[in-house]
């Protein structure tokens, strides 16, 4: 049976080609991207190991998730998975795969936003703070000098 993309591929130069493309490369952003952010919340994990269990859980959850969206990305990306279930109502100016891209990201960022975020009334002391220390030039490292009697003993 024929379908009417493939009888209208000749008459359509930019259309349908556009759009796969499109897809095709925000899957490609979505894995990388989540494959990313697994990788990032395992290592947070290692790095921040000895903290609540609470983050340990949020960053094991947040991998497991982003795993999930990495194997469902791939097999988009591969074509076993022909057709996503979710209908979305016509007319949107954004698509699934842009919904998944956003989800994805929100989902990896989480944890460590969460658990590692400032105070905004904090960020000019911060600032302030960082500003003496790089003023101060050498940020409180003691530098040697050259004179050979200072290594020789």
């Amino acid at each position: 049976m024929l379908n009417a993309t493939i009888l209208l591929m000749p008459f359509v130069t930019h259309g349908v080609y556009a759009l796969r493309e499109r897809f095709d490369l925000l899957i490609s952003i979505t894995l990388w991207v989540s494959l990313f952010l697994c990788l990032l919340n395992i290592a947070l994990a290692i790095v921040f190991r000895k903290k609540q269990i609470w983050e340990l859980l949020s960053y094991g959850i947040a991998c497991i998730i982003e795993l999930a969206v990495f194997v469902f990305a791939l097999l988009l990306h591969l074509s076993l998975i022909t057709k996503v279930p979710y209908n979305l109502p016509p007319g949107l100016p954004f698509d699934r795969a842009q919904i998944g891209a956003a989800l994805t990201i929100a989902v990896g960022l989480f944890p460590a936003a969460f658990w590692h975020r400032i105070n905004v009334s904090d960020l000019p002391k911060r600032i302030a703070d960082d500003a003496k220390v790089i003023k101060d030039r050498d940020g409180g490292v003691r530098v040697r000098s050259n004179a050979p009697g200072e290594w020789m003993n």
